[in-house]
């Protein structure tokens, strides 16, 4: 048996102490992005498998690639994370379920994928693409009798430099493995068929041997040029001596599809779905983006294939101030994901940049509304992908401009999973914002102990949460638990943590629906903070009370944080509501101060970065110098504490003045280790 690593409820539980207090605050809530906000997992591909060790169990699971090394796209690992589909706020950490090292250097892992075969004789594999960039890997193939692993190469030559000759799937792979029930299906015995497909501004296909799952099958179809690929949207990639794409219907406009890279395939009802990477934005009156997802639809996994349109943009389009056109409040990168239903309900997941920064993206999701008829796509009919709104009578999210514009896709929330908004009586990261006036602001984190980002505000930002469940959740469904909603007589409060940077006074806003009071937003102001000329530049709560607002409301609203004030004002940490008779406090995360010989040494922000050289795929380990004092002789020695009594710490002595010392502090459960360098 496998034991899950809970480090995302270790990582919440360290959330539950106050830097001055040991006393518990209010539970940090599921946001979006869904996992903690120090992991950077981009290029997820979501899957639900039976639990290995729960059988009868389903778990659902996200794989994806890992951004570690801040100066490049991901890292030596492919990652997972995992959570019981009855409970889709327990996601815990399975860990790097693969790496590959090859004459010491480790090859760094792009967007994976993972498929469950289940053959006729019952027997059950997992098979994974781990987009290997070592040259001559790309084509990788391992095999597992778990999701979660142990994988095992099969199909690399026997020194482990590369793939077999007939390894045929390239950059960002996906698999589509297609179960065969009818005994009359010339595939029944072996139970399934395989497909792959690949590609970066260029799209392949081709029906995989199901004796090998690398390899094109024997006699079967292998299309080269599969999707029509863009520069931009809708201008296609010139293929010299390519006019026609077989994968297309013939009145399907080559334009319509603008792929750039990323596929994945599902079916829904009859039909199939293909998901990938493209631009969108002058469809509904924007610029053109790669930050988007997109969708076609067919009757078989090879096409022809329709056009849907737009899944999700990843820069958060909503409506402009007047509603007459729409914008974008969120930063523009690249993004990569899928589809995957868990219980009744369709989601998008996909990735985000904060302030733009690709190289450390963060796992996103949201809901959506997939319908689709019986009819064949030959004879018209269609797959259409709506974002999703559990409280709209149609259950149908959408924005809608004046000026005609309309955006179809998935909404971008700070919600997650929290589909009918997110508890109200909970602390909340800033970092969990959905809305940027200055889509820069946003900032990364990178430390295991601190579940947050801060959001660097001035005059007039804007800054905005989608949604608050102020109307409670009664009962279990859709993975989530009840709730406790606002409710007449309880006293709301609103609870804004931010570290002033400034000497002037400012002012804070707070806005619920919308951040204007007019007809496209139908905003309401519904308070404001103050904060005086000379406050200190440190972490402080400030509180107002909004009972007459929240406490008669009901489904979920929007909170808006309008600044208002001269130049830089403040860092915005966190917020949320509490009732009365209830105390929150900032959840600071411990902090680990090392000396030698009594010298405090300098503490490093950030924790060592990955490498080829040392493969590191975690966020655990940091370096600290120390130089001995010239002519010492006697081994130096090291000494550790930590401003919070949870915090664990073992320290191994160095043997010389020139060797190494290592202190392990643990919080939680979750250890960060730091190595001291000795020098003369």
């Amino acid at each position: 048996m496998k034991l899950h690593s809970y480090l995302a409820i270790a990582c919440a539980a360290a959330m539950f102490c106050a830097c001055n207090s040991s006393a518990p605050t209010q539970e940090i809530g599921t946001g979006n992005p869904y996992l903690p906000l120090w992991e950077h997992l981009p290029d997820g591909e979501p899957r639900v498998f039976e639990d290995p060790d729960n059988p009868g169990k389903f778990r659902a699971y996200i794989i994806g690639s890992h951004d570690l090394r801040v100066g490049s796209y991901c890292g030596p690992d492919i990652r997972m994370w995992s959570a019981p589909v009855e409970d889709l706020t327990a996601w815990v950490d399975e860990g790097p379920i693969f790496t590959y090292n090859i004459d010491d250097q480790w090859d760094v892992m792009y967007a994976p994928d993972l498929v469950e075969v289940n053959k006729r004789d019952g027997k059950r594999e997992y098979y994974l693409y781990p987009h290997s960039r070592g040259w001559g890997r790309e084509a990788l193939v391992a095999k597992s009798d778990r999701p979660d692993g142990p994988f095992t190469v099969i199909n690399a030559t026997e020194d482990g430099r590369r793939a077999v000759d007939g390894s045929i799937l390239g950059f960002d792979p996906s698999v589509f493995v297609e179960q065969i029930d009818d005994p009359n299906d010339p595939d029944y015995e072996i139970g399934f068929r395989a497909y792959g497909y690949w590609g970066f501004q260029r799209s392949s296909a081709v029906e995989l041997d199901q004796n090998t799952m690398y390899s094109a099958r024997p006699g079967g179809t292998y299309i080269p040029y599969f999707i029509p690929a863009s520069f931009r949207y809708g201008v296609v990639r010139q293929v010299p001596g390519v006019k026609e794409y077989p994968a297309l219907y013939k009145d399907q406009k080559p334009e319509d599809f603008n792929f750039f890279e990323a596929s994945s395939i599902r079916k829904v009802g009859n039909k199939y779905v293909m998901i990938f990477s493209g631009y969108s934005g002058p469809d509904y009156g924007l610029g053109s983006s790669n930050s988007t997802l997109r969708y076609a639809y067919g009757d078989s996994p090879l096409g022809p294939w329709r056009s849907g349109g737009v899944l999700v943009d990843s820069r958060g389009i909503v409506l402009n101030e007047d509603g007459s056109a729409l914008i974008e409040r969120n930063a523009a990168h690249n993004t990569h994901g899928s589809i995957e239903k868990i219980g009744d309900q369709w989601y998008a997941f996909y990735h985000r940049p904060p302030r733009g920064f690709g190289f450390a993206r963060q796992p996103m999701v949201a809901p959506v509304t997939i319908q689709w008829d019986e009819t064949p796509v030959a004879e018209g009919g269609q797959v259409v992908i709506r974002g999703y709104d559990p409280y709209a009578e149609d259950g149908i999210w959408d924005a809608k401009a004046s000026n005609g514009a309309h955006y179809t896709g998935a909404e971008v929330t700070s919600e997650g999973f929290q589909i009918f908004g997110m508890p109200p009586y909970k602390y909340y990261s800033a970092g969990y914002a959905c809305f940027l006036s200055d889509i820069g602001s946003q900032q990364d984190n990178w430390d295991l102990w601190d579940n947050s980002m801060p959001v660097n505000v001035s005059d007039k930002d804007i800054v905005g949460y989608k949604y608050f469940g102020f109307g409670g959740l009664a009962e279990a469904q859709k993975g989530l638990k009840p709730f406790e909603g606002t409710a007449p007589g309880n006293g709301t409060s609103f609870n804004v943590f931010l570290t002033p940077k400034t000497d002037k006074a400012f002012k804070i806003n707070v806005w619920l629906d919308g951040p204007w009071a007019n007809e496209a937003w139908k905003g309401t102001k519904i308070g404001e903070i103050n904060v005086p000329a000379g406050s200190a530049e440190v972490v402080t709560k400030f509180t107002i009370d909004v009972a007459d607002a929240v406490d008669n409301l009901d489904k979920k609203h929007a909170i808006y944080l309008v600044a208002e004030g001269e130049g830089d004002l403040c860092e915005l940490m966190g917020l949320g509501f509490s009732k009365k008779g209830q105390k929150m406090t900032y959840p600071a995360p411990p902090a680990v101060t090392i000396s030698v010989d009594g010298n405090a040494l300098e503490m490093p922000k950030h924790p060592v970065r990955s490498t080829n050289e040392n493969g590191y795929v975690g966020y655990d380990k940091y370096e600290v110098s120390y130089t001995v004092p010239a002519g010492q002789t006697k081994v130096p020695k090291v000494t550790a504490k930590a401003d919070n009594k949870a915090v664990q710490i073992e320290i191994t002595q160095p043997e010389s003045v020139t060797s190494e010392a290592v202190v392990k502090c643990s919080y939680n459960g979750v250890v960060k280790t730091y190595t001291v360098k000795l020098s003369e």
